[in-house]
């Protein structure tokens, strides 16, 4: 429980603020944690009694905990996961906070039937994150996405994109004939009237993609975790 509650309070922590409390400086010293370097928030998604035990981790809802490591330590904690869990992995930071909203909204971009989508990280898609925080949206490619292509000819998309156009690596990550993706990317220009194989309208096309995958989930998880922020007790522990 006291654990719980330095996570909750170290998640209250903006980056740059000057911790007042010695006492909270001791006790995150006690849990190996230093101010001064950056952390790396990774949300992970699968059964909560297959994931490892860390310290450095709380419950953000039935479903997902998050976990907070070193940012040297990322590539050696992922290979811990369950070959079946899913993870959004942040970026570095001082302020945690912020590395747990890039990991949900990496978690968001997941995908449980497609083994290089099962861990994806914010630093991928910043871009297209930033893009979507500024307000662009495209609403008529958006619906027609919705309205006509399923999430198999858009993860072809998103892969596509992610893979450097490689036809060779995507048939081998979707298991499908090379064909059928040409199919596929063929429906997308036919449906919406954009081309995925011109970078400028690809951008369009991933835009209303990552869109349409963020929109409900993150700020739902976003909430919760200003919900498990005001579990326990509330406590000063930065000047003002």
């Amino acid at each position: 429980m006291m654990l719980q509650t330095f996570m909750q309070n170290w998640l209250a922590l903006p980056e740059n603020d000057i911790i007042a409390e010695k006492s909270f400086v001791n006790k995150a010293r006690a849990y190996g944690v230093d101010f001064n370097e950056k952390y790396v928030a990774i949300v992970v998604e699968g059964e909560k009694q297959q994931l490892p035990d860390e310290r450095l981790a709380f419950e953000l809802d039935y479903l997902r905990r998050v976990y907070v490591v070193h940012a040297g330590e990322v590539d050696d904690f992922l290979p811990r996961l369950p070959k079946r869990a899913l993870a959004g992995v942040g970026m570095a930071h001082h302020d945690i906070y912020e590395s747990v909203k890039e990991g949900i909204f990496a978690l968001a971009m997941t995908h449980p039937m497609v083994d290089e989508m099962r861990t994806q990280y914010y630093e991928h898609m910043m871009d297209l994150a930033i893009i979507i925080d500024a307000g662009v949206t495209y609403p008529e490619t958006e619906q027609l996405i919705h309205d006509y292509l399923d999430d198999e000819v858009m993860l072809t998309l998103w892969l596509y994109a992610t893979f450097g156009q490689s036809m060779c690596a995507l048939s081998d990550a979707l298991h499908v004939h090379r064909r059928t993706i040409q199919y596929r990317l063929d429906k997308i220009t036919t449906v919406t009237g954009l081309n995925p194989r011109v970078t400028s309208e690809a951008c369009t096309l991933l835009l209303a993609y990552v869109r349409r995958r963020t929109s409900v989930i993150v700020p739902a998880l976003i909430e919760q975790l200003s919900r498990v922020m005001m579990q326990g007790e509330r406590r000063q522990i930065v000047n003002s």
